[in-house]
């Protein structure tokens, strides 16, 4: 499948799932959320230290759920998603908060405009040929030393770019080796300050890990 029909495809899908994946996002209290959390929340202070006023944005926002948190933890931000159900459902539910419907290949925002850049598991339906196209626009829209949390599942395959493809409830995805997402990140213009692994917990919850990087053009 190419580039616009597997994001066509992931839009049909986000929108179809929207209702059920807000439910089950509202009553997750598994150790993920809970790290998850804390993830974000130090997102939110790497951009207070870096001295920006600039908005966060969330990319790939779902139901906006973590544009809300920053958004609670004094940081500005916005949200940005491909599925337009899934937009409304976070306008209705925040309608203070600036949502919009958009694609993580390209980007709303002017060049240096965003303080930081939240992609919590947003990256993983993009086919890996369009994945450099996506940090690309990260680092376009990034200011100086602004934060990028990107979160994925995991592989340790030694596969040659670094990913495999596996099934997945909605559309199909891909799982990272995060070397190589980092070597991406690197190549983008973001260096990597820390990372986390998760274990996973059964065959519908895979290992997932989290890098934390900031923008070094």
């Amino acid at each position: 499948m190419d580039g616009e029909g597997a994001l066509e495809r992931t839009r049909q899908d986000y929108d179809t799932f929207a209702l059920a994946y807000d439910a089950f996002i509202r009553n997750d209290v598994s150790h993920a959320r809970t790290i998850g959390t804390a993830m974000v929340t130090a997102l939110a202070e790497l951009v207070r230290a870096n001295g920006s006023l600039s908005p966060v944005l969330d990319a790939g926002c779902g139901p906006g759920h973590w544009t809300a948190l920053l958004v609670e933890l004094g940081t500005p931000a916005y949200g940005m998603d491909l599925s337009p159900a899934m937009v409304a459902i976070a306008r209705g539910r925040r309608p203070d908060v600036r949502f919009e419907i958009g694609s993580v290949l390209e980007l709303s925002d002017a060049d240096s405009s965003v303080g930081g850049i939240l992609a919590h598991f947003s990256l993983i339906h993009l086919p890996p040929p369009l994945v450099d196209a996506a940090l690309a626009e990260f680092a376009r829209v990034a200011e100086p030393g602004a934060p990028l949390l990107v979160g994925v599942q995991i592989t340790d395959d030694a596969h040659p770019d670094g990913w495999v493809r596996y099934g997945h409830p909605v559309s199909a995805a891909y799982r990272w080796n995060l070397d190589a997402l980092s070597a991406r990140l690197r190549r983008s213009g973001f260096a990597e300050l820390v990372r986390l692994r998760m274990e996973g917990s059964s065959a519908d919850k895979p290992p997932a890990g989290y890098l934390l990087a900031r923008h070094r053009p």
